[in-house]
């Protein structure tokens, strides 16, 4: 058995296509296919069904897959064991909203408990391709229905409405949601919004923001400006509430949670570098926040 043709299977199939293996590892496509091609010959089975779209495991590909990703995981801890070091090492390509700094401090943690893994992490509000953008996982709030990925909830987090104490030196405080949205309102929107309601029961109230933009450090930047109030995470206002440089309206309100799903690629068997960020996510999420 090739030892570098099974690698380089390996790496195709978790790429999910002969381009990004070969964007991924650095390693011509014509080799990548010589070698995955050669690996079929020897066997006599057809493993990967190829594409336009990319490539799809044949049922004996996929048989063969799963035995040959676990038995090269052994002879590379096996090459570990007897050498001086023990840790992980390799490359992550990771996707997160942009500007969530929940995630700064976890990364971080994250490098400091495997550093001979780099990083590269994506931060857009665009819904990347994991396969076309040779994402390994990406964090979004919201989980996605199909056959191609994973969505793994790991956690949801709780909504404030906030706003700056000195916005209320010359007026009341809403004691209604009604009220509420007769402030000035600093929003979370995209170029498509167009219509903002907050849904009250069966009734709809709508409103248009004074200000809004894609960028929540800007939304938290405007309303401790006294400009207006806003509905923010709770993990991100939590210091200012604290310290009183924010204050919460309407406590009793209802709002909106935000679910957090790691999404990757369902067809793939995910790498020991993969399992261990999406192992270590969830271990530092339950020490660091309380799971809902």
């Amino acid at each position: 058995m090739d030892y570098n043709a099974t690698k380089a299977f390996i790496a195709v199939v978790q790429a999910g296509s002969f381009l990004n293996a070969s964007q991924k590892a650095q390693i011509p496509i014509s080799t990548l296919s010589r070698k995955v091609t050669e690996l079929e010959q020897q066997l006599g089975v057809q493993l990967l069904e190829r594409s336009k779209q990319g490539v799809k495991l044949t049922h004996k590909g996929q048989t063969f897959f799963e035995q040959a990703v676990m038995g090269m995981e052994l002879l590379e801890q096996a090459s570990r064991s007897v050498q001086a070091t023990h840790t992980l090492a390799g490359k992550i390509r990771l996707s997160i909203p942009p500007n969530f700094s929940l995630w700064w401090d976890l990364l971080i943690d994250f490098q400091k408990a495997y550093p001979d893994i780099q990083v590269f992490c994506h931060s857009s509000d665009r819904l990347v391709d994991l396969f076309e953008d040779s994402i390994d996982v990406a964090l979004r709030m919201r989980e996605i229905h199909t056959d191609k990925v994973v969505s793994k909830p790991i956690k949801t987090l709780n909504t404030v409405f906030v706003a700056s104490p000195d916005l209320f030196e010359h007026q009341d405080k809403p004691t209604t949601i009604n009220q509420l949205f007769q402030l000035p309102i600093a929003e979370w929107a995209n170029v498509n919004d167009r219509h903002f309601t907050w849904q009250k029961g069966k009734e709809k109230i709508r409103y248009e923001p004074n200000y809004s933009t894609n960028d929540v450090q800007a939304i938290l930047h405007y309303v401790r400006q006294s400009m207006g109030i806003a509905l923010l995470p709770e993990y991100l206002v939590s210091d200012d509430l604290k310290t009183g440089k924010l204050i919460q309206l309407l406590p009793d309100e209802p709002t909106p949670i935000i679910p957090l799903f790691l999404i990757y690629a369902h067809h793939r068997y995910p790498s020991a570098i993969v399992r261990a960020y999406l192992d270590f996510c969830e271990n530092w999420i339950s020490s660091h926040y309380h799971i809902k």
